[in-house]
């Protein structure tokens, strides 16, 4: 009791007091100046002891239920740690979990400070930015050459466009937004304050879209080649602010756009979320700008595919045979197809052609079933691709975890379901 006193606020203590005479006024036969209720006599008091004081647990569980928090973490160019979550294969990605744990990957959208209130360098010390100073997510700090880069160059209009995932949005009071400095070396050490310079500053007119991706311009100064963008997110109806690393290529400078070659343009990211059974159709579609279709390019799986099997497949696909678009990554001045990865940038042929695209995935009717699947058990750790039963149904292993006792990791579980398992 005296720890629940510890933490309550004012508003608690009414709250307390009411747990406390509900459990002992009225079982020693004392309702302490509570009026007794109507059918007082046709309920026994140990009943009415038990009522009561459930009710005061639920208020008092109700006092001390958690505030909800925002969270997220940008998506072009796509950061390391939301990178992480989606592509968990790539050796950057590997070495962050040997380090720092593999939760840090499920919690992508939590890199945060509590009580940042804007001073961020005095709650994200050197060598934990990356990290936004939490020891989870040391991982994201590690200085290695081989983070994945967005290949970064700016619109017509001269500014660089930033995405940020918001899977909580809430009231921004700014965006902060700092780049290493010429002559940083990504192998060198974590990041310090001192290899940052503060290039830019966002009020708070940022707009939520549908799918709670906010959008936003940046004027960024002149760079070359690999860099990190630093973000940092203070929210106006909290304390709390949200950090992201973003590994971008500003290419070698010059009168072409850094990084990419005379008439291409990234427009977007296709992702593969689920491995895909056979039988499977992929599709890529393009329209124009009136949304009239031009093209459509499809690939049907022969046999079942890992995301990142699947994706490289229609990528392939699409490089070899569409009109008005590439997939995959820029390297040379050219987009290839890379492997192991389950995100893809999307570039139009022509900058100017105002051509969009989606991309669709079309299950066979009759999914295949695994004969001898065993049975999901918590405790067990699980594979990319396993499949087991779980209440009389199938399910594909998402990505690689360790179902933990309690956690309640089921196939479908609200916190799992699509995420770490498929249903076939």
């Amino acid at each position: 009791m005296l720890e629940i006193f510890g933490y309550c606020t004012a508003s608690c203590f009414g709250l307390l007091q009411v747990l406390w005479w509900s459990c002992f006024g009225v079982v020693s036969g004392h309702t302490s100046g509570v009026h007794s209720l109507p059918y007082q006599k046709e309920t026994s008091m140990h009943d009415r002891a038990r009522l009561t004081g459930a009710l005061a647990l639920t208020a008092l569980s109700a006092a001390f239920a958690p505030a909800a928090h925002a969270h997220g973490a940008p998506e072009f160019p796509i950061s390391r740690q939301y990178n992480c979550f989606k592509n968990p294969s790539l050796p950057a990605c590997q070495a962050a979990i040997a380090y720092g744990g593999e939760q840090a990957i499920y919690d992508w959208n939590g890199v945060n400070q509590a009580a940042a209130n804007g001073n961020h360098p005095a709650v994200v010390p050197d060598l934990k930015i990356c990290a936004g100073g939490q020891e989870k997510f040391k991982g994201f700090d590690l200085a290695r050459a081989d983070w994945p880069v967005t290949a970064y160059s700016p619109g017509a209009d001269g500014k660089y466009e930033y995405r940020y995932n918001a899977t909580a949005p809430h009231r921004s009071l700014n965006w902060t937004f700092f780049l290493t400095r010429d002559g940083w070396n990504p192998t060198t050490s974590p990041l310090r304050w001192s290899d940052l310079e503060q290039v830019q500053q966002l009020g708070p007119d940022q707009i939520v879209t549908t799918n709670k991706t906010y959008t936003m311009k940046l004027s960024l100064p002149k760079r070359t080649g690999k860099h990190v963008l630093f973000s940092a997110w203070q929210r106006a109806d909290s304390t709390e602010a949200f950090y992201a690393c973003s590994d971008v290529d500003f290419g070698g400078g010059g009168t072409t756009p850094p990084g990419t070659p005379t008439g291409l343009k990234q427009i977007g990211q296709v992702s593969a979320a689920q491995d895909l059974p056979t039988g499977s159709q992929v599709k890529l579609r393009v329209f124009n700008g009136a949304g009239a279709d031009l093209e459509s390019i499809v690939v049907t799986l022969s046999a079942a595919a890992p995301k990142a099997g699947w994706l490289g497949q229609i990528a392939t696909k699409v490089n070899q045979t569409s009109a008005y678009v590439k997939v995959g990554a820029l390297q040379g001045g050219n987009v290839v197809v890379p492997s192991g990865v389950t995100v893809m940038d999307v570039y139009l042929q022509n900058a100017n052609s105002g051509a969009s695209y989606a991309l669709d995935v079309i299950l066979p009717s009759t999914p295949p079933t695994t004969p001898g699947a065993p049975a999901w058990a918590e405790g067990t750790t699980y594979t990319t691709g396993q499949v087991v039963t779980y209440q009389g149904r199938q399910y594909r292993c998402l990505q690689n975890h360790t179902a933990w006792v309690g956690a309640g990791w089921t196939p479908t579980g609200a916190g799992s379901a699509g995420i770490l398992w498929q249903a076939l």
